[in-house]
């Protein structure tokens, strides 16, 4: 019991003092930023307080430890209308397979509608038309490795794509849960997007140049190319705990935290709730970004209703509204198939 206790104060004092931290940050430092959005309705709806308590197909993104405890095959789909038309699609399929392991599949891609090409000497366009997307694809595996302790890695290849540019990379997410002896507590760590660097390439960045324009004689117009920077990716550390402070036949309320530290940005904390009705009827709250200064929003709301078809097939329905202040609000929907 000594152990545990050490390990709860560890998460909580991590957890906690990330927001004690300085304010030096490395705003705009990286590339695929879509990785930062959340997936699934319940987590948002959570405050995207996940790395303890992930419990659905979801867990590909929060913590691939989460899938151990899948007990059936789970397909999530979810329809996301991001800020400024945007769309954030992702799909995933969990398989536990015994004692061999359980394992997921997943893509997500961050989509936009086509755009004119404006010049400077065309500023109504040019009769051509370009769009911008954001994809990532990757394969999952997760292990109980004791009663206690599970243990997740997924990897995945990332893609970010603007008209004829485009920059790629492999990344690796590694998660681990602890559920202890007290009371229904469970401590949890992930890292996620820990890969190489973005460059982007393509046709575009090729020129015409002039070596030495001092120099008579020579040619004018050799083909050259325009190197661009090299970026990370945005890698985040998250450490959290979940508990439940009732737990019966009828109804569980579940409470979580997470710690959360970027590569990019300020540590922040996340915090949620959920109350569940027969593990049919769930009402969830949160709030994200604990410890941001002048943070957009942070409140989130949401429900869910599972139904359980027949004996082998059940149906979960996820809605969460989630407030970003002057950006608005995003409306998120999560269709889980369980079979």
């Amino acid at each position: 019991m000594k152990v545990q206790y050490k390990l709860i104060f560890i998460v909580l004092f991590v957890s906690f003092g990330l927001i004690r931290a300085g304010e030096i940050t490395k705003k705009g430092t990286t590339a695929a930023q879509f990785l930062k959005i959340g997936i699934g309705a319940r987590a948002a709806a959570m405050g995207e307080s996940q790395v303890a308590d992930v419990t659905d197909a979801s867990a590909i993104f929060w913590n691939p430890a989460g899938m151990a405890r899948i007990k059936g095959n789970q397909l999530m789909l979810v329809r996301t209308n991001w800020i400024a038309g945007i769309k954030y699609d992702f799909a995933g399929l969990v398989v536990p397979m015994q004692s061999i392991g359980t394992f997921g599949l997943f893509y997500s891609g961050l989509t936009m509608g086509e755009m004119k090409v404006r010049t400077e000497y065309k500023p109504e366009g040019t009769g051509e038309l370009f769009s911008a997307s954001s994809i990532a694809l990757g394969i999952s595996y997760a292990r109980n490795m004791t009663e206690r302790f599970s243990f997740g890695l997924t990897a995945k290849y990332i893609r970010e794509q603007i008209w004829h540019e485009s920059a790629s990379t492999m990344a690796i997410d590694v998660g681990i849960v602890y559920r202890t002896t007290f009371r229904n507590l469970r401590l949890g760590m992930a890292i996620s997007n820990y890969g190489g660097k973005m460059q982007m390439d393509g046709k575009d960045l090729l020129t015409f140049k002039d070596i030495d324009p001092n120099l008579k004689g020579n040619n004018p117009n050799v083909i050259a190319k325009l190197n661009t920077e090299k970026y990370d990716i945005p890698i985040i550390f998250r450490v959290g705990l979940a508990y439940d402070p009732i737990k019966t036949d009828f109804q569980r309320i579940t409470m979580s935290v997470d710690g959360v530290t970027p590569n990019d940005f300020n540590e922040y904390l996340n915090f949620g709730m959920e109350y569940a009705f027969r593990e049919t009827v769930f009402l969830r709250a949160g709030y994200r970004g604990i410890g941001v200064q002048e943070l957009e929003g942070g409140l989130s709301l949401g429900g869910g209703l599972r139904y359980k078809i027949n004996q082998g097939f059940g149906l979960m329905i996820d809605y969460a509204y989630v407030d970003y202040g002057k950006l608005n609000n995003v409306q998120r929907f999560s269709l889980s198939l369980l079979f």
